[in-house]
């Protein structure tokens, strides 16, 4: 059972006690959106990161390995053609590590940069977020201040009844 208790000004109860509603939320759900996004990007960025790293490791790994192949068979005497091959194929990995460490820095430029766009879009949600809380809270004063007075007024409706009565 609810009350609906009329203040002298024609306020009803109803019409002050209305819900808190902040009109940017759309706004903040679409900065976390962009948030989402911006930390995908990233994680994307840093997986390739990841794939680069261990692709230069087993290139490197190949690379030991042929060494350790050509070593061998110098031991046991290689033929010139034979070294030829293997010193090209060293050469192409060596150049593919060389372009794999590029490919590391760019992809580490790209990583900074993906950085600061997740670091600019949380700022801008949880600026959003900072004034929703302070709107919030303004609104939490203004409603103990209405009910404080509503109930003041309803203290003085009382006070003039029961003195009408005596």
């Amino acid at each position: 059972m609810r009350l609906d208790l009329t203040t002298s000004r024609g306020y009803s109860r109803a019409t002050i006690m209305k819900r808190f509603k902040f009109r940017l939320d759309p706004v903040i759900r679409y900065r976390e959106y962009r948030e989402r996004i911006a930390q995908i990007d990233l994680a994307r960025e840093t997986q390739a990161l990841i794939e680069s790293k261990n692709r230069i490791s087993e290139i490197e790994q190949t690379r030991r390995c042929a060494v350790s192949e050509l070593d061998g068979e110098q031991k046991e005497g290689i033929e010139v053609d034979r070294y030829r091959v293997f010193a090209a194929y060293l050469q192409g990995l060596h150049a593919e590590i060389a372009s794999e460490s590029g490919r590391l820095v760019e992809i580490g430029k790209r990583i900074r940069e993906k950085q600061q766009a997740v670091k600019a879009e949380t700022i801008k949600k949880k600026t959003l977020e900072w004034i929703k809380q302070n709107e919030h809270s303004k609104y939490l004063e203004w409603m103990n201040r209405a009910e404080q007075k509503a109930a003041d007024e309803l203290i003085g409706l009382r006070r003039k009844a029961v003195g009408s009565r005596q």
